[in-house]
């Protein structure tokens, strides 16, 4: 598996649980994307890990399914996860995410409205997805955190 920047140390120790419980993301980019994205602490927060079934995003596409009787069926602890902690930013991430995941349609041009540390993650994201990563963001992140993209 390719060296991976993560966004904090919570943010590698979420990836790491996800791991656990799917450990298809040693051999499988679109698990690796996805469960890097979901790893996120802006997303992880949002769901039960351990309850997840087929990925790390069940509990937003039980979501999905029916957004208007969502919160009734999490009040009645029917679902994994819950949607109210992510920001406008956060579901951004987690809908670039599903893209990765299984071709979910989402707005690329919204990558480049992230906050810094989101774009990162996110670039990093696809590039997991890619069958042979290409950007070594060791070398890359500490000038991408540093200054203002049109500097």
């Amino acid at each position: 598996m390719p060296r991976i920047h993560f966004a904090s140390k919570q943010h590698e120790q979420n990836f790491g649980k996800l791991k656990v419980k799917f450990p298809q993301v040693d051999r499988e980019a679109d698990y690796r994307a996805a469960c890097y994205i979901a790893a996120h602490p802006s997303i992880f927060k949002c769901f039960n890990a351990f309850r997840q079934k087929h990925g790390p995003f069940d509990w937003y596409f039980d979501y999905l399914e029916d957004p208007d009787d969502f919160i009734a069926r999490r009040d009645r602890g029917l679902t994994t996860g819950d949607t109210a902690p992510l920001t406008s930013q956060s579901r951004e991430l987690l809908e670039l995410g599903l893209s990765l995941w299984n071709s979910y349609k989402c707005d690329m041009s919204m990558v480049m409205d992230l906050d810094k540390e989101l774009y990162l993650v996110a670039l990093q994201a696809i590039d997991l997805k890619r069958r042979r990563p290409t950007i070594d963001y060791f070398d890359l992140a500490d000038d991408l955190i540093d200054r203002e993209p049109w500097e």
